[in-house]
């Protein structure tokens, strides 16, 4: 495969290449978004940057007929399929094809690799790139705790929905009855050869750093580092809401999965109601039909709501603080400990207060009477409780004056400089 011919001038730092689990072309999760940003912002700051990222489509495609394992995708952008992926996307079936990807990768000529995350990258493709450059320097961005966590790394037990807070074989063995001690301790000695030869692992929020440094992951750094929400939402302006008009209008932003926790919130609103026949829920993200078929039993509640609750389906993320704007509060209900949520970012610079679980992520990124309010996590009495209070016009103005802005374009790119920076 010919080496992809540099695009930039070098600067003193050299090529970088960021490495993602999806391109946001694709999919629109967090990481993948994070990753994407990253990447343009290097790119528009005069940076030699590189983005590699997995590719849903054509997949099906690709398992049955020959195709380019590396396609180029925009300038300095390329996609790949992850067909030739073992089920749990964590290595390879197919050695040619990460051969093939190893290979263009290497010869990309980087300076430092970034990955943002090891799903659909593939542990082994890694420790075959580390072999192949090993004058490199190698960084990886924690999204969430999918090497701690089989459970999709959120760190729920699959039976009955309570928060696990630390892994071990025998509680990993309780949630997947199917599996053995000895594939829980392989799995984890395998991931843990792997990241543990990173330079330096960026953790978004330092309740996921405290995570991974409790597994027993170490790295030469190890610092935090939110991610940054991308020049096109901090060239919006932040604009103050009207506290009068707005306490009592609340916001969900999202998908509507089982473990974001829109079915808490949903359960919440009736006896929220009945506090304060005011209040508005509109659910953005979602159709009343999306919802529904996830959470059946959920349809007495959303019909006796009545005009209260709007399904405003999909938005694009850019459009994120203006909607934002359209209500008083953003409710983060999440049932897993979430680790930096983008919402979370998105509504600090839209200057929207926020209530959220008290837990994980979430906790952290808001001050509890500062800046937003929690409640007690999957708890939709408290929920509710929280609400009516949040409904008094004075306590919305106190808080959302006191909203601090998210990082500025500087300031991400001297904290990324300094962690991935040669170690003096």
């Amino acid at each position: 495969m010919a080496k992809p011919p540099r695009t930039r001038p070098a600067t003193a730092m050299g090529r970088v290449c960021i490495i993602a689990h999806s391109h946001p072309e694709f999919s629109k999760g967090g990481g993948e978004l994070a990753a994407y940003r990253q990447f343009e912002t290097m790119r528009d700051a005069g940076r030699d940057v590189v983005f590699v990222g997995a590719s849903e489509v054509g997949t099906q495609y690709a398992e049955s007929r020959p195709i380019e394992t590396v396609m180029p995708f925009g300038p300095g952008e390329y996609v790949y399929s992850f067909a030739g992926m073992a089920e749990d996307r964590l290595a390879w079936e197919d050695t040619y094809q990460r051969g093939v990807l190893v290979d263009f990768l290497a010869a990309l000529d980087c300076e430092v690799y970034h990955f943002h995350h090891y799903w659909r990258l593939g542990t082994d493709l890694i420790d075959a790139l580390m072999a192949a450059r090993p004058d490199a320097r190698f960084v990886m961005t924690m999204h969430e705790m999918l090497a701690i966590c089989l459970h999709h790394g959120q760190m729920v037990k699959t039976r009955s929905r309570e928060l696990c807070r630390r892994e071990s074989p025998l509680r990993c063995l309780a949630c997947f009855p199917d599996q053995t001690l000895e594939r829980f301790a392989y799995r984890k000695a395998t991931l843990m050869a792997v990241l543990s030869r990173f330079d330096t692992i960026l953790h978004p929020s330092d309740f996921i750093r405290g995570r991974y440094r409790d597994w027993g992951l170490t790295a030469p750094r190890d610092p935090v580092l939110e991610n940054y929400l991308g020049d096109a939402m901090l060239a919006q302006p932040r604009e103050a809401a009207d506290p009068q008009a707005m306490a009592h209008r609340f916001g969900f932003f999202g998908q509507p999965t089982s473990f974001k926790g829109l079915d808490v919130l949903l359960r919440a609103l009736p006896m929220a109601l009945r506090g304060n026949p005011d209040i508005v829920l509109t659910v953005f993200g979602a159709e009343r039909e999306d919802v529904l078929r996830l959470f059946p039993t959920l349809e007495p509640m959303v019909e006796a709501a009545g005009s209260s609750l709007t399904f405003a389906g999909r938005y694009d993320p850019l459009d994120a603080l203006d909607l934002m704007r359209s209500v008083g509060w953003v409710v983060v209900p999440s049932v897993w400990w979430e680790n930096s949520p983008v919402v979370i970012q998105e509504a600090r610079r839209a200057g929207t207060p926020l209530i959220v679980s008290d837990i994980g992520g979430m906790a952290e990124k808001v001050q509890r009477g500062v800046d937003g309010l929690h409640f007690k996590r999957a708890a939709p009495v408290d929920l509710a409780r929280v609400m009516v209070q949040a409904t008094d016009p004075e306590l919305r103005a106190t808080l959302g004056a006191s909203i601090r802005d998210v990082m500025g374009r500087a300031e991400f790119l001297a904290a990324l400089d300094a962690a991935t920076a040669v170690k003096r």
